[in-house]
């Protein structure tokens, strides 16, 4: 059985197993998009199952934030399972930080669950919609706007370095990734809340969000300030591709217990990639 890390030069295996289960369009189908998420030893690593044919039939994703290893893109081939794959993978992971993981989905709770991770409160999403708009229906709100936004661009942290992202920085600290396509505005940090807002407006976007964990406390100035969770707002989650309906429902598990002050940033983990958000 060989599980190792993965690296560049494995990069067709990697594309003919991502091909098999995952959508077309999907983030690592390119291979720029790969190299950010895995290419640096700082912010993650793939580990891979090699069968005995030579091909991956394994994989296991790590994204390395917040002194966490988050552990995401896991996949294992049928034939491959119940040898004892994943838990060889997930070692791998767990040499370089303690692991947890968001957005897990049934398979995954259930891993989990035998595996004895905690569960704690699944993540919030708050919305904000322009107040400037008389009629704040679906297609009034998820369209494309044109916006001046040179000025603000940065690219000085991994994140902002996602490939075809657009990453904001304003002038009171709050930071921001652009979704001109759908009409609104990412917010990743928050300084100023009212100064942000303004600004959002101002030029022309027609809605905000922001996820955290249930424990950050400037939610309740997002509720005192009437941002809604966006199940009450008319804004889905899910917007590459724009998926009607559909609002924030990710779970935040950890391997060992984590300090009540913790709070999961919009960048940890794979909820706030291009390809999901």
């Amino acid at each position: 059985m060989i599980t190792r890390e993965a690296n560049i030069e494995d990069w067709d295996k990697l594309s003919r197993f991502y091909s098999r289960i995952y959508r077309p369009n999907h983030p690592l189908l390119s291979k720029a998009f790969w190299q950010w998420q895995y290419g640096d030893k700082n912010h993650g690593r793939s580990f891979v199952y090699i069968n005995s044919e030579n091909e991956i039939a394994g994989h296991v994703g790590a994204n390395f934030k917040g002194g966490l290893a988050w552990i995401i893109n896991v996949y294992l081939d049928k034939d491959s399972r119940g040898k004892g794959v994943l838990r060889k993978l997930y070692d791998l992971a767990r040499a370089y930080y303690p692991l947890a993981a968001t957005a897990a989905n049934e398979a995954g709770l259930g891993l989990y669950q035998n595996m004895r991770w905690y569960r704690y409160y699944d993540l919030v999403r708050y919305v904000k919609v322009n107040p400037n708009v008389t009629d704040p229906k679906f297609e009034n709100i998820c369209k494309p706007v044109e916006v001046s936004i040179q000025e603000f661009i940065v690219d000085d942290t991994h994140y902002f370095k996602q490939p075809n992202i657009k990453g904001m920085l304003f002038k009171d600290g709050s930071r921001a990734v652009c979704q001109k396509a759908v009409g609104g505005l990412r917010v990743a940090d928050i300084e100023d809340l009212q100064f942000l807002e303004s600004q959002a407006w101002d030029l022309g976007y027609l809605w905000i969000d922001y996820i955290t964990s249930w424990n950050d406390l400037k939610t309740k100035l997002l509720i005192k300030n009437n941002w809604k969770r966006d199940y009450e707002t008319v804004v889905p989650w899910r917007l590459n591709p724009i998926e009607k309906g559909y609002f924030c429902d990710i779970t935040f598990l950890s391997e060992k217990p984590l300090d009540n002050e913790y709070v999961v940033h919009r960048s940890f983990s794979d909820h706030g990639r291009v390809g999901s958000i």
